[in-house]
Formats: structure tokens, C-alpha cells, sequence
């Protein structure tokens, strides 16, 4: 898809992040006739200044709380919304911090910046697990065009080594992605085209199942990191996955909570 600007040159559109806006902005929508509906709301922006409310007390995206809201099963009677929980503090990240203001984007952002630091290549990228659990949508890459950007924002199947280390729930190294066989025809013109020749993809997961995948990319085939570096590059995706877990048992109900008070 494209566009002109104002001398009439032809310019990309990010269709991918178009139509995430869009389905962001329905899904407010939706998640306020909700909230209108139960609690006998007088109009849409009563709503979601709710919802905004509560999410920013949580350091929570509105988007992120309204997606959940509407999962989350209806409240049963006044008070509390969810049986009695057991508050627990963040897990402990060694490469980021502590700080009670760190959303799941800056996770994601430490995460990204401290692989690619120990694998030692500027070249990298960080994907989290769709809302319906049907492939990987990249949020972050680094060291790529926005043609990269563009046509691994979304990932489904085993057409490429993040896929393939999602599903097996296992790092996955590719040492020439020319010779491998994995990726398909675009996926392996895609990464010609920014000089990648080798792959190592380590999945983001906890015992609650994975939360999505970070690459590191190198412009030699046969390059990698170390086994020892695997090793810390794994250790570093299972801190972050433990994170994200209690982000979401935690931080969300508590929001929701939050927002069935207000």
C-alpha cells in the first residue's frame, strides 16, 4: 500500500500498524460499551475515561486493560472482582532496574537492547505471542529497514526460526539461512536483503507457556553466539518471560479490580 506526499512521491504506508490501530481503537470501543452497559454508564467518554484511569494507575496500556477486561469474566457481586489473591513483588531482572513504572514495552525494549549487547551484533528483534495465540507479532527490531519491519510484522508457522522456536518452546540456530531450508522464498529474499546470513531465536517462556521470541541476527554464515553466551541469552528470555507472567496475573487484576471500583 502507498501514499503521496505533498511534491506527489509515491511513499509506504505501514498497513501492519494501521490495522493494529485500528483494531486497538475497536477494541476501546468495544471495552467501553461494556463498561456502559454493566455499570449504567451516560456515554462512551464517562468510559474510557475510566478505563484510562485505571491503566495509567497501572502503568498498563488502555488497549492492554480493554482486551482484558473483555476476556475476564463478569463481576458476580459487589466488592472484589477476583477471589482473594496473594500479592507478590516483580521477579527479580538483573539486566533492567527494579522500578515500579516498567510497562511490558520497556521490558520488551531491555530485553531486545541486553541480547543483542552479550551476543555481540547490533542486529536483532523482539516478538510477542498474538492476542489469539496464532503466530508472533514483531514489536521491536534493531539494526533493520523498515521493509524488515514491515514484512516480519507478523509471523505465523514454521517458516522461519522464530516460528519453529516458539512452537518447540526451544533456542533454535540457524547457521546459514540460505542452505537451512526453513525460511520460505519471501522471508529468505527479506533477510538477504538486510545482509543476514545467520539466525539464533531463543523463546520467551515460563511454566505459563511462552510469551513470544527474541532473535539476534549476524551478516556471516557460521556466526553465532558462544554456548556460553546461549546459555546467558536464555536465562535473560526466562527472566523476562517471569516478569511478563506476573505483569499479567498481578498488575492486570489489579487494574481491573481498579476499574471495577472506580
Amino acid at each position: 500500500m502507498t501514499c503521496l506526499d505533498a511534491a506527489g512521491t509515491r511513499l509506504p504506508v505501514d498497513t501492519d500498524g494501521l490495522l493494529t490501530r485500528l483494531r486497538d481503537r475497536a477494541t476501546l470501543e468495544h471495552a467501553a460499551s461494556v463498561l456502559m452497559a454493566r455499570y449504567g454508564l451516560s456515554d462512551a467518554t464517562t468510559a474510557m475515561r475510566a478505563l484510562g484511569t485505571a491503566a495509567r494507575r497501572h502503568h498498563i496500556a488502555p488497549d492492554t486493560l480493554a482486551r482484558a477486561l473483555l476476556v475476564a469474566p463478569r463481576p458476580w457481586r459487589n466488592g472484589r472482582w477476583f477471589s482473594p489473591r496473594v500479592w507478590r513483588s516483580a521477579p527479580e531482572l538483573d539486566f533492567l532496574p527494579a522500578s515500579p513504572a516498567i510497562r511490558p514495552s520497556g521490558l520488551l525494549r531491555a530485553t531486545l537492547d541486553t541480547v543483542t549487547d552479550r551476543a555481540q551484533t547490533a542486529q536483532g528483534d523482539i516478538q510477542t505471542v498474538t492476542t489469539g495465540n496464532t503466530g508472533l507479532k514483531l514489536q521491536r527490531a534493531e539494526g533493520f529497514s523498515s521493509e524488515f519491519f514491515q514484512h516480519f510484522a507478523h509471523v505465523e508457522g514454521d517458516a522461519t526460526a522464530c516460528g519453529i522456536a516458539l512452537r518447540v518452546r526451544e533456542p533454535v540456530t540457524v547457521a546459514d539461512v540460505t542452505t537451512c531450508g526453513i525460511f520460505d522464498r519471501p522471508a529468505l529474499e527479506a533477510l538477504v536483503a538486510e545482509e543476514v546470513r545467520a539466525v539464533h531465536s531463543i523463546p520467551i517462556c515460563g511454566p505459563d507457556g511462552c510469551a513470544g521470541v527474541v532473535s539476534v541476527h549476524y551478516r556471516r554464515s557460521g556466526h553465532g553466539p558462544s554456548e556460553v553466551t546461549r546459555a546467558e541469552l536464555t536465562r535473560i528470555a526466562s527472566q523476562a518471560a517471569a516478569w511478563l507472567h506476573w505483569y499479567r496475573r498481578t498488575a492486570t487484576l489489579d487494574a481491573l479490580e481498579d476499574l471495577h471500583r472506580l
